[in-house]
């Protein structure tokens, strides 16, 4: 069987040069490099084309095809959005200049824009920073039978580099969805890789932008129904190559609910979760037949 070339329905959009470059950089046996995934992938790396080499850029295919899949799963917009909402939409905007001054885990997106108003006016031309991430998700252990949760903390380096004392930050377990994988599938990857849990059912709290002024990282929130004994919680979890030491702790419900009213669930994922299971926990104990 000879499977097409994803490269080629780019040639109407990217010269020869740009599109030898692009083969080169993102070129591979991955399952998920389709036609369009490769096209959501060109959006960044043919902006360095002539800038950077594919020497310097192949080991970094990983976070760029992290990236490409959060594009493309953002042009698939599966978020709800109401119907009495005023319609503007992505080509209201125009691009008028891009580029990517830095990029390694994380990329910086400089862009200038103008887009359609609320009056029906446009806008002055703008320039615009956003920093570039991988989509994530996050999922709160449940146990109905013992009502409790499993939350995790660690060392973050965003609080750190804000100057926070304290930037250790307790919170649901959570990671990024690597490219060609579902949110569902990387809630139940981290589980074990950060708690040494198994997820069971999944409920969604909700898929949300933290902070939509300047961060692309798009989170899904689960509640994810597990079996939380004595003894499950542990330290130093996490990956090795990713620099990871990880505790768990039990939480009963109760203590969830007077830490979140008290203001010392640290993390907006975390205060979410707890919020939505305050709403659904004696639903879900009931579907627990209790």
């Amino acid at each position: 069987m000879v499977l097409s070339d994803p490269f080629s329905p780019l040639g109407q959009q990217y010269s020869p040069d740009q599109i030898a470059f692009l083969r080169a950089v993102v070129a591979g046996d991955e399952p998920f490099l389709t036609p369009e995934f490769v096209a959501a992938a060109a959006q960044e790396v043919v902006l360095y084309h002539g800038k950077r080499s594919v020497e310097e850029l192949r080991p970094l295919r990983p976070m760029i095809f992290t990236r490409a899949w959060a594009s493309l799963n953002a042009a698939r917009a599966t978020r709800p959005r109401a119907s009495d909402r005023v319609d503007m939409a992505r080509t209201d905007v125009t691009s008028l200049r891009r580029e990517i001054p830095y990029s390694y885990f994380f990329a910086v997106d400089d862009s200038t824009i103008r887009h359609r108003q609320f009056d029906g006016d446009t806008s002055q031309e703008m320039t615009r920073a956003a920093f570039l991430m991988a989509d994530a998700v996050t999922v709160l252990p449940y146990d109905p039978q013992r009502d409790r949760v499993l939350v995790i903390e660690q060392f973050r380096f965003g609080p750190y580099a804000r100057g926070d004392a304290h930037p250790w930050m307790l919170e649901p377990i959570a990671g990024r969805v690597d490219a060609g994988e579902g949110t569902e599938a990387t809630a139940r990857r981290e589980g074990e890789e950060e708690a040494g849990v198994k997820i069971g059912a999944l409920h969604k709290v909700a898929e949300y932008y933290p902070s939509s002024g300047a961060i692309t990282e798009y989170v899904t929130s689960y509640i994810g129904i597990c079996d939380l004994p004595d003894g499950i919680t542990q330290t130093g979890g996490g990956l090795e190559e990713e620099h990871e030491d990880i505790a768990s702790y039990l939480l009963s419900y109760d203590r969830l609910m007077e830490m979140c009213d008290a203001g010392q669930l640290d993390v907006g994922p975390l205060y979410l979760s707890a919020l939505w299971l305050s709403r659904h926990r004696d639903r879900l104990k009931r579907e627990a037949g209790l």
